[in-house]
């Protein structure tokens, strides 16, 4: 939301500077402040005058407009927007305006046609074609996307914003370069540009450049140190580099700030189990799961640690529930064949390894003859059998 207010307050500061236009209002600069009680207080106050009409009415109508999405109000900007355009139908700025609040609400049909509309008044709005194209990226129509923020970069090539999310689109579409080339003239203009340094960390990371990565999930987390997912993100890093206590450390901070997310408790149980830590790393599974009970992965990944610790009935418990959750998961059908095998039921153990044969999971038979686990029912006339196909 911190972005919406801040490309409102944008656009309002290029409707400020319209010459000729509201010279006596008071009430914009309210919202420039971002005093926006004070603002439609005023706003009101000059409405109400009668000494305002025809297009300066209109645009002290913009002005509330602005002040009621700097509250979050939505309902009543969209109402003062509609007023605004009624009495100013030429004004682009506040197609832009209303298309901003649509886009907020996520109505992106109507936010698209807003900003249409203000492109044709004035082919040249950048804060139009910006967020035009923002809406073709959240909907990922990425070719038109990456030709409304062209445009915009192209008259304004100082815009950071619209650098990001062009970065934000050539990353979704597989271009990782020309991102981290966008990401890199974005972070020159503006040092603390917050999409770029997620952007770039991201790409960074899944390149496996951990250093860089690192730099740039530093000043994330300095900028927005409530921002929880570059927290795990962040952990990840730090785990790939085997700086486990660090990680830990990250991931409690993304607890404390969300403690509703299973993916973090997920995530630092996993670390635990590299640390070495199962009683830890269990605790922290079994968390998990009563956040989301039907997360097949998250019942796998407890049975694989039940396996570890031979809790071979727990383990063949959870893997079935996976296996309820998602029938054709072939990994917890192979686990579960595994476990079977070690709790010496070879009739089950032969089952699922058949199913498993079947589904494709198990493309050579010779890998069980390697596998330790199986050892317990070698002598059964089921694997016999099974070998034997």
């Amino acid at each position: 939301m911190r972005f919406f207010r801040t490309m409102a307050l944008f656009v309002l500061a290029l409707l400020i500077s319209m010459p000729g236009i509201c010279a006596d209002s008071k009430c914009a600069g309210f919202v420039a402040q971002r005093q926006f009680q004070k603002a439609i207080d005023e706003c009101t106050g000059e409405i109400g005058s009668g000494k305002f009409s025809g297009k300066e009415l209109g645009v002290i109508y913009g002005y509330r407009a602005f002040a009621y999405k700097g509250l979050g109000n939505a309902e009543k900007s969209i109402e003062d927007f509609n007023r605004a355009i009624s009495l100013y139908p030429d004004g682009d700025l506040m197609y832009v305006g209303r298309g901003q609040v649509y886009e907020a609400r996520r109505e992106f049909a109507k936010a698209v046609e807003d900003f249409s509309k203000a492109i044709e008044i004035d082919p040249k709005s950048v804060p139009a074609y910006m967020h035009r194209g923002i809406v073709h990226y959240y909907e990922k129509r990425y070719d038109m996307a990456l030709k409304d923020l062209g445009k915009a970069v192209e008259l304004d090539p100082k815009n950071a914003r619209a650098l990001s999310f062009r970065g934000n689109t050539y990353a979704a579409t597989g271009l990782q370069q020309k991102a981290l080339e966008d990401y890199g003239k974005a972070l020159e203009l503006k040092p603390k540009e917050f999409l770029s340094l997620l952007g770039r960390g991201l790409i960074l990371k899944k390149l496996k450049h951990y250093e860089e990565a690192l730099v740039d999930y530093d000043l994330l987390i300095e900028i927005a140190p409530g921002f929880w997912q570059a927290y795990l993100d962040r952990a990840d890093i730090n785990a790939s580099l085997k700086k486990y206590d660090k990680a830990i450390q990250d991931l409690d901070k993304a607890i404390e700030i969300n403690p509703g997310q299973a993916l973090s408790y997920y995530k630092r149980g996993l670390i635990y189990v590299f640390d070495h830590k199962p009683d830890k790393a269990l605790k922290d599974f079994n968390r998990a799961i009563e956040i989301n009970p039907d997360n097949a992965g998250l019942y796998v990944t407890r049975g694989a640690l039940y396996k570890e610790a031979a809790l071979y009935g727990n383990a063949a418990y959870d893997i079935k529930k996976a296996l309820e959750l998602k029938p054709n998961d072939l990994s917890a059908i192979m686990l579960l064949a595994r476990i079977e095998a070690l709790r010496k039921n070879a009739p089950e153990a032969c089952k699922w390894l058949k199913t498993a044969y079947e589904k494709g999971g198990l493309r050579d038979t010779n890998i069980i003859i390697r596998e330790k686990d199986f050892d317990n029912i070698r002598g059964s006339a089921c694997y016999r059998e099974f070998m034997a196909e």
